[in-house]
């Protein structure tokens, strides 16, 4: 037993006595200790590995699993006793040696949980199950299906079939993930050359043998994907051992693989379609919402991928299928109605097409464990609930001066003036990843992967070139390095001391786990690692051309890491490409993205964000270079995301069905600019609901016109509606609180709507107010209230500085106020501060924090019984029936803006009660919404266009 071992062992023994209490603050007692005891002497164990295994052992702050489902019967639980689990057992103990923080045993419930969904593969007759994993993008997904999939074939399903994507690296990655975590050989060596090459988990014995009908082999393209040729030759009989197919979503692969099932000697023909009787089949559509949508309204008219699929699926008379994505928008809106008559001809013969892949009887959505470092921590996240609410971690850096060299948008006309030099920020982002390079070698991990994501465009040319320009200046600085060049360490000591201590201490204030790794250093420490982190960086070239004949730079050679650990070393990588980066291919251990080019799909922006995963030890030295209207749309789509989240989890305690889900999103005001509008079936009108919901201007416009627009907008509402009698207004300190108004008239409250001025893809005035007037009828809102809330303070906080510590901002600068008037009346308001994130300064948009518009007293003013909880809150408001319409004023000295036009800036929070018998309000879908560039570039990385 090493060292590290027996400390572990000590640990659990001392932390019986906290069963059902450890926290991080217990573990790391514990360690010390077991630091103490000196189980051998004169030597120490590592404490931060120890306390990272640890939180693994008792699942500390672990991710959890909620299920919409029909009446599916367990059966997991009854049948374990009869189940040998040799194959999970040995991946258990291959995924724990190989990783000892590696959460095992949370990934144990939740295969469980996803299996006890599936059908028992030994249930007999025809059976056909339909489901879908929601998680989270690059948390862990293939780790999850390897583990199912081991489970699934303990249990007795005789073919695995997994759909790897669309690109050629992706699937030949989750081939290498397969012949490691499940097969236990290589794949390509035993296919070709009969070679029984035992790794991962094959260097432990069980009595099952896995044969692989696919490989990781290539030569051009993807030679290793499924051949009908290498199949037959191979002569494995299917339904005996059990047989795994990883494949591209590829319209050959696809009928290739079919035609051969139908070769099958068990094979049928009923009714004219082969048919494959008792092999009980799991087929796992990985990225599930790419390609495998039928993106068309008519359920007779289907996509070719989606008609294959469903092709293969329907081959098989026991088959579950279980797409697995993060970005579930367009899967819930797959059609549930289908063509029994349907048929398809594949190689000659015909086929029954099947029912669409709408996830009919269960959908699981996995909630990321607290370490994992996703959109809601990257860009932040406002919950109803303040101690859900997640502050932006400081790792943005705007981007505002790459056109030129890389053009705003690129068009027909640009498209052939490829770049000569790099812009500053991409140099700094360069800088930046050299910096953590040494960094994290200070911190103990210079044996673990480094890599940087660069993506500019996506045509191969401008790859080549950007790539070519990137190697250029990393070996210039390379070069500095290793002579010692005054200027350039002076340049990465100022980086460091302005940008990694401070964003250093952010992380640490605001990070809701623990990582003991995280720390300062100081300069001459990381200083004396700059050289051996610089020289190991390579500059690859990431796309489609196999050729280099016509390309500038000719690094394109894949990004193995697993080439490098076996040999004990790590890799140091900046990848430049297009769409292979930016949906497929995991960059171990990235740090730095530089984003400019996406696309107009905003269901693939989430995808498109390699930025996300686990980063123990460094997840303060990591850095997002992308633009502002980017940064903006992610943070309109990471709330939107939560938000639906947090509905399905509702619907979970409510024991609902994927198909009310289904609904539920449909009518979700902020989906309409998530998901792509041919999957919405672009021809039909969208109903929109709000009844619970808590629109909000988080996303302030900063023109001249629209802050006087806006200001406008509130005196011509006063000049309606007047001032409230004495008793509404709530004075405090001699300030005016509250100005509040009961049961006001409806026009005056929907012009000041319709009349307001802004840009946020959340909020459009006509359908909020149409919904208001609509919901009027009857008795579903009995009465709308209005509250002008003001500023009680003596003094204000105004970060001019940005990113000040809590300790340090002391209010010292002088409330702001404006003047209402009606009627030679005039009341003086004061306003509400707002302090806009250092990192949004630059933006059109004052971007504030949704939380902080209105507080919790603010939500209740016009509730007859009071409430501490906002869930409380909210089901008081639905009781009463009542609407709220918060408007407030903020000082505009928190924007940053250069001009200042001495007037507040004026927002607005809606509170909707529940509506039971709600009228929803067709919204008919823009195409306003399309607002990035129209790409003229045809994607040259795209898998139709490799030599495969």
């Amino acid at each position: 037993m090493s060292l590290l071992q027996s400390a572990r062992a000590i640990a659990h023994t001392l932390l019986q006595v906290h069963q059902g209490q450890i926290t991080d603050e217990v573990l790391l007692s514990v360690i010390e200790k077991a630091s103490a005891i000196n189980i051998v002497e004169g030597q120490t164990f590592d404490k931060q590995e120890l306390f990272e295994i640890l939180r693994a052992d008792f699942s500390i702050g672990k991710g959890e699993i909620t299920i919409l489902s029909e009446d599916i019967e367990p059966w997991l639980n009854d049948e374990k006793a009869n189940i040998n689990f040799e194959l999970w057992n040995r991946y258990k103990l291959f995924m724990s040696e190989n990783d000892p923080s590696f959460p095992i045993n949370d990934l144990d419930d939740f295969t469980d949980k996803i299996l006890d969904k599936c059908v028992n593969p030994k249930k007999d007759g025809s059976w056909d199950r339909r489901g879908m994993v929601v998680g989270h993008v690059q948390s862990g997904k293939t780790s999850n299906y390897v583990g199912l999939v081991n489970k699934a074939t303990d249990a007795g399903y005789k073919v695995i079939i997994i759909i790897a994507g669309t690109i050629s690296s992706l699937r030949r990655q989750t081939q290498e993930r397969i012949d490691s975590g499940y097969i236990g050989r290589n794949s390509s060596a035993f296919i070709r050359e009969n070679e029984n090459r035992v790794i991962g988990v094959g260097k432990y014995k069980t009595n099952t043998d896995i044969y692989s009908l696919t490989s990781s082999y290539y030569k051009s393209g993807d030679e290793g994907d499924f051949n009908q040729k290498i199949a037959t030759r191979l002569n494995i009989p299917i339904g005996k051992n059990p047989v795994v197919f990883v494949i591209k979503k590829n319209k050959s692969i696809l009928e290739n693989l079919i035609d051969w099932f139908s070769k099958d000697v068990n094979a049928k023909l009923i009714d004219g379609t082969p048919k494959l009787f008792d092999v009980p089949a799991l087929i796992i559509d990985d990225e599930a919402d790419s390609a495998s949508v039928n993106a068309s309204r008519d359920i007779n008219e289907i996509k070719t991928i989606n008609r294959l699929i469903r092709t293969l699926l329907n081959i098989f008379n026991q088959n579950t299928f279980v797409g697995y994505t993060a970005t579930p928008y367009a899967n819930l809106f797959i059609s549930q109605d289908h063509n029994e008559e349907l048929t398809t001809i594949v190689k000659g013969k015909q086929y029954k097409i099947g029912e669409d892949l709408f996830p009919r009887d269960f959908i699981i959505n996995i909630k990321a464990p607290t370490n994992y470092i996703g959109a809601a921590k990257i860009f932040g996240y406002e919950n109803s609930k303040p101690e859900l609410t997640k502050e932006p971690l400081d790792i943005f850096r705007e981007i505002s001066d790459y056109d030129p060299p890389f053009f705003r948008t690129i068009n027909r006309e640009n498209k052939d003036i490829l770049p000569e030099y790099l812009p500053p920020s991409l140099e700094r982002a360069i800088k930046s990843f050299i910096l953590t390079c040494a960094i994290r070698r200070v911190r103990g991990h210079e044996n673990k992967h480094n890599s940087m994501l660069i993506h500019v465009a996506l045509l191969v040319r401008w790859i080549d070139k950007v790539a070519y320009l990137v190697n250029e200046k990393t070996k210039e600085y390379q070069d500095a390095i290793q002579s010692e060049d005054d200027t350039l360490l002076k340049e990465l000591k100022e980086i460091y001391e302005t940008d990694f201590l401070p964003t250093t201490r952010n992380v640490l204030e605001n990070l809701d786990y623990t990582d003991i790794r995280i720390k300062e250093h100081n300069w001459e420490v990381v200083k004396k690692e700059l050289k051996p982190a610089a020289l190991k960086i390579d500059v690859r070239s990431v796309h489609g051309t196999r050729s280099t004949t016509n390309l500038e730079y000719h690094n394109i050679q894949e990004i193995d890491y697993s080439r490098y650990e076996k040999e004990g070393k790590s890799l140091y990588v900046i990848a430049v490409g297009g769409s292979r980066l930016s949906r497929g291919i995991t960059l171990e251990g990235l740090s730095v993205s530089y984003y400019i080019r996406t696309t107009r799909m905003y269901d693939s922006l989430m995808q498109m964000g390699r930025w996300f995963g686990y980063r123990p030890g460094y997840v303060d030295l990591c850095r997002l270079y992308t633009t502002n209207q980017i940064f903006e749309w992610f943070n309109h789509i990471t709330m939107a995301t939560e938000e639906m989240r947090n509905d399905f989890d509702e619907m979970t305690a409510t024991h609902q069905r994927p198909k009310d889900f289904r609904l539920k999103v449909r009518n979700h005001h902020g989906l309409l600019t998530i998901t792509s509008l041919n999957k919405l079936y672009f021809s039909e009108d969208i109903e929109i609901s709000f009844s619970g919901e808590n629109p909000q201007t988080y996303c302030l416009l900063k023109t001249k016109n629209a802050i006087e627009n806006n200001f406008f907008a509130l005196k011509s509402l006063i000049n309606s509606i007047g001032f409230p009698s004495i008793e509404n207004r709530k004075v405090l300190k001699g300030k005016i609180r509250h100005l509040l108004y009961r049961n006001v008239n409806l026009e005056a409250l929907c012009s000041f709507i319709d009349t307001y001025k802004i840009n946020q893809p959340s909020i459009n005035n006509s359908t909020l107010s149409e919904y208001i007037i609509k919901q009027s009828k009857g008795t579903r809102i009995k009465e709308w209230n209005i509250c002008i809330v003001g500023n009680t303070d003596e003094m204000v906080f105004i970060d001019y500085n940005g990113n000040t510590p809590p300790k340090e901002r002391k209010p010292i600068d002088k409330i702001s106020s404006y003047i209402l008037e009606y009627e030679g009346e005039k009341i003086k308001m004061n306003c509400s501060v707002r302090n806009q994130l250092l990192k949004n300064r630059n933006s059109e948009n004052f971007l504030i924090s949704k939380n902080q518009i209105d507080q919790t007293g603010d939500r209740q003013v016009d509730l007859e019984v009071q409430n501490k909880e906002y869930s409380k809150i909210k089901e008081r408001r639905s009781i009463e029936k009542k609407g709220l319409l918060l408007i407030y004023a903020l000082d505009e000295r928190g924007t940053f803006f250069e001009e200042k036009y001495g007037l507040p800036i004026i927002g607005y929070s809606i509170h909707f009660p529940k509506i039971e018998d709600e009228e929803k309000v067709s919204y008919k879908v823009s195409k306003k919404y399309l607002d990035f560039e129209e790409e003229i570039m045809e994607d040259d990385d795209n898998p139709e266009t490799e030599n495969s």
